[in-house]
């Protein structure tokens, strides 16, 4: 260039330039510093100009490089033709290394937790691989249910009754993750059920992956429920994944379809949703109250085309109007062969893990339990160290340790004594795990000699348990899971090792930008239950009231004296009564709750009251004065007859509504009381027509025998013929339906909506059902419409029997859609249903594309002679298939 050239150009050039270059001014200024065109003392001119916006700062630099001369005029012009795509590219660049650095931190925040240690690591093993996977139910939205149940009791129910798609987490993680993905999709799960445990393993399944469309961006309720001031949701973000903040406005504002965001634990968020008058805003710049942000993200106007993933229990599904969700995802938990898996991965040797596994399978109320992962984790826990936790026998164990047994490997019990039967044996023997193989430490000592000092360790660490257990049962009567430092300190649980091992620390405090404090949970809701019973017998037991027990610790322990001191003779003169007062009042905490709470407490309660359940804990339950209470005239080892007495009284209140009938059938189990097999057998000689009394056959609790008949597991045959069984009665019967390989609902009204409750049934992955013999219940042809659909899918039943259910020719139709896709039906009896010449041939036209069905009668429909002939000629044809047929 000529001389002076350049310093003309960028005066005939300056609106141009300062309307295309301002946004590269901070590049400009360094790379004009490096080659020298500009001092030091020139980019702090400049940057000091600031203030007044990018524009004038790129004309003041225009006019320091005119006054500068020729030379920084020309090196201006030299860099400018590659500033804007070097530019580009070194911002790629600096953004990937950006995203590179939230994944390594995601992926180091959602490790997998165990938190006991007793899954087998092996160095550089994939962690996922020890994972066993957990089976979703899948559906567009969802719908609002009304029914109130605790819902640990209702995990079984719900796996086997669900009729939407079956999916794993390969599914959901391919759903979610797509780049067509938009919208709220919602996870509902119970405690225990896996949720968390699926948000970290995606997190860390994405942070994994190279190709994926997405960045994920997890929050969870706890940490927003720490946020008191009003903010922006840019700000929030920003805080918590600093890293990102360098672009993250950019993001943002450019391409919100490519953020999944996670909210994690719905139904702990302490702020109300009102979806209804919050008012509307699409800034996320502007400061919002964190409940208005949140109304915001799942609404669509904050971040609009940004996938919303919500984790939540069933209770609060509900916060959010359907109408907003575009995926459901309901986590079903384990399966049984899940189950079974699970133990294989999970114990360390295949011999412990049969033992575990032959335990469970063989008591099916343990089975039900174990659809929930985090039940088959305290089981595992349970067992693993030792079914002689339940009655210790040193002189087998001993034998077993001559014998080369390995010390960690599963004891198997005695023929003299017992493995674990109820659910509070089993949390007995989960607790006295922990105390004794986790929070003494591990290395301390053979398992036969930690065994043996079994009743030493638990009178030792009793204190500490109770006060976990007040600080327990004071949150089941408040509804609260979640306790503050504060409780921790009222509860004197601060410096204990055992507290740390029951209680799990959900905050940290290396997040100064969201809170400073701590939060703890037990292991599980139900453990939380478990020891909230525990604490609630043995202030039974020491004749103390467990309510007053919750009042603040400071200068108690004097006037609890004085006032027991005071009260003794009144106290001496009726210590049963008393006892027996605080156990119905513990029951009828139960009771006030319609929707479940506390329903495992009440179960809990009974099951430690059975002598042979605290022998588990041998050494925590101190021998006194006043266990006399719990001692049967009989049989010191029997179950209290008090207790059993209550329990029937409760059972044949005419008040009690199904579910809580069928919780008082648990807790009789919990308690072990013998009669039940007598009702059992009672139900099954009034099933099959022996009992004189028929009267109250339409008003049966239905609810009663479905829990009965989880106690038979060799019952395979179930026969419910002619009992004025209608469609709410089987619904109640719902949960072991599945079970049975026969299944016999003759002559009861059932109607459509019975057809519907058995499609759940025969759609039920646990479905077992071979023969399925509907005579005469009034299917219809709506039924068997209904019927045919869910026979689609099913693959067990080969012999079904619908004789007397006027299903006519279109019924014929629905039935002939059936054989052309299934082939597992072998066998169909269709006597007396109004089908005539018409439905006849609808069906032979199915049966050419059906080769599997070998038995069919039609005998006494609406046949022409015509009819009959043509059936018999299409007989001959398929000599496998037997026809029966007349006029």
């Amino acid at each position: 260039m000529a001389v002076r050239v350049c310093c003309t150009e960028i005066q005939l050039r300056r609106v141009e330039l300062v309307e295309n270059y301002s946004i590269h001014l901070t590049r400009l200024l360094d790379v004009l510093f490096n080659v020298g065109a500009l001092t030091e003392e020139d980019l702090s001119l400049i940057r000091g100009s600031s203030v007044r916006g990018e524009r004038d700062c790129m004309r003041f630099l225009l006019d320091v490089l005119n006054g500068r001369g020729e030379e920084s005029c020309r090196a201006f012009f030299y860099i400018l033709p590659s500033i804007q795509d070097g530019t580009l590219q070194i911002g790629q660049i600096g953004r990937q290394e950006h995203l590179k650095k939230h994944k390594e931190i995601l992926s180091r925040e959602h490790s997998l937790v165990d938190y006991l240690s007793i899954r087998r690591h092996t160095s550089g093993q994939d962690e996922t691989r020890q994972l066993t996977d957990i089976t979703f139910s899948r559906q567009a939205g969802y719908a609002s249910s009304s029914q109130c149940r605790h819902e640990s009791t209702g995990v079984g129910d719900a796996f086997r009754t669900c009729a939407d798609d079956i999916c794993v987490f390969s599914d959901v993680y391919g759903s979610l993750l797509s780049s067509q993905s938009s919208g709220v999709n919602m996870l509902s799960g119970v405690a225990g059920s896996g949720k968390t445990t699926v948000v970290r393993r995606l997190v860390r399944e994405w942070a994994a992956e190279t190709t994926s469309h997405k960045i994920v961006l997890p929050l969870s309720f706890r940490e927003l429920n720490l946020i008191t001031q009003e903010q922006s949701l840019q700000d929030l973000l920003s805080d918590h994944y600093i890293h990102l903040k360098p672009f993250l406005h950019d993001l943002l504002k450019s391409k919100p379809t490519q953020f999944l965001l996670i909210l994690d634990g719905l139904d702990e968020f302490c702020y109300p949703l009102n979806f209804e008058h919050t008012p509307k805003c699409s800034d996320p710049e502007r400061v919002l109250p964190i409940q208005s942000i949140v109304v915001n993200l799942i609404k669509g106007n904050l971040l609009p085309g940004m996938s919303v993933f919500l984790t939540s229990r069933p209770h609060a599904v509900s916060k959010v109007p359907p109408v907003l969700v575009s995926q459901y995802y309901s986590l079903l938990g384990f399966s049984v062969d899940q189950q079974k898996q699970y133990f294989e991965k999970n114990c360390r040797s295949p011999e412990a893990a049969a033992a575990v596994w032959a335990s469970v399978s063989s008591h099916k109320p343990l089975l039900l339990m174990c659809h929930i992962p985090a039940f088959c984790w305290i089981v595992s826990t349970a067992l693993h160290d030792g079914g002689s936790c339940l009655y210790p026998d040193p002189v087998n164990a001993k034998s077993g340790e001559q014998e080369g047994l390995d010390k960690d490997d599963l004891q198997i019990p005695s023929e003299m004594s017992s493995k674990p039967v109820t659910i509070t044996e089993i949390y007995c023997c989960f607790v006295k795990s922990i105390v004794l193989f986790h929070a003494q430490g591990r290395s301390e000592g053979s398992h036969h000699t930690r065994l043996q000092h079994a009743p030493h360790v638990l009178a030792e660490m009793q204190p500490v348990l109770k006060s976990l257990g007040a600080m327990a049962f004071k949150g089941l009567l408040e509804r609260r899971f979640i306790f503050e430092s504060s409780d921790i300190n009222s509860f004197n649980l601060d410096s204990t090792k055992l507290s740390q091992v029951f209680l799990f620390e959900i905050l940290k405090e290396d997040r100064a930008s969201l809170t400073l404090e701590k939060g703890f949970h037990f292991l599980h809701t139900s453990v939380q239950e478990f020891l909230a019973a525990l604490y609630y017998v043995l202030q039974s037991l020491s004749g103390s009231d467990a309510f007053s027990g919750l009042k603040p610790r400071t200068g108690r322990y004097l006037q609890s004296a004085l006032k027991q001191m005071g009260s003794a003779v009144n106290k001496l003169s009726r210590p049963r009564r008393l006892f027996c007062r605080r156990i119905k009042k513990a029951l009828r905490c139960g009771e006030q709750h319609q929707s479940g709470h506390m329903d495992l407490f009440c179960r809990f309660v009974c099951g430690l009251l059975v002598p042979r359940t605290r022998l588990i804990l041998n050494g925590f339950f101190p021998d006194g004065p006043k266990m006399h209470l719990l001692r049967c005239e009989l049989s010191p080892d029997l179950t209290p007859p008090f207790l059993l007495h209550l329990l029937h009284s409760q059972l044949q209140s005419s008040t009690l509504g199904p579910e809580r009938q069928v919780n008082v059938c648990h807790c009789l189990y919990e308690a072990q009381d013998p009669g039940l097999s007598q009702r059992l057998q009672g139900w099954m000689k009034v099933l099959s027509q022996q009992a004189s009394d028929q009267s109250g056959s339409v008003n049966r609790d239905w609810s009663e025998l479905a829990f009965l008949l989880q106690l038979s597991p060799d019952l395979q045959v179930l026969h419910l013929d002619a009992q004025g069984l209608d469609a709410d009665g089987l619904s109640r019967l719902l949960p072991v339906l599945p079970l049975f390989s026969t299944l016999s609902l003759g002559q009861n009204p059932l109607g459509s909506e019975g057809a519907a409750v058995l499609s759940l049934v025969l759609r039920s992955p646990d479905c077992c059902i071979e023969r399925l013999w509907v005579v005469a219940t009034g299917l219809g042809c709506e039924g068997l419409r209904i019927l045919a659909e869910a026979l689609k899918e099913n693959r067990t039943v080969t012999d079904l029997r619908m004789a007397i259910n006027k299903i006519g020719d279109a019924g014929a139709g629905y039935l002939a859609d059936l054989l052309r896709t299934n082939r597992t039906l072998t066998d169909i009896r269709l006597r007396d249903n109004l089908v005539t010449d018409k439905g006849a041939e609808i069906l032979m036209s199915a049966l050419k594309e059906n080769t599997t069905l070998k038995y069919l009668w039609l005998f006494d429909n609406k046949f022409t002679k015509d009819g009959v002939r043509k059936l018999k000629e299409f007989a001959k044809t398929r000599p496998n298939l037997d026809i029966k047929v007349c006029i």
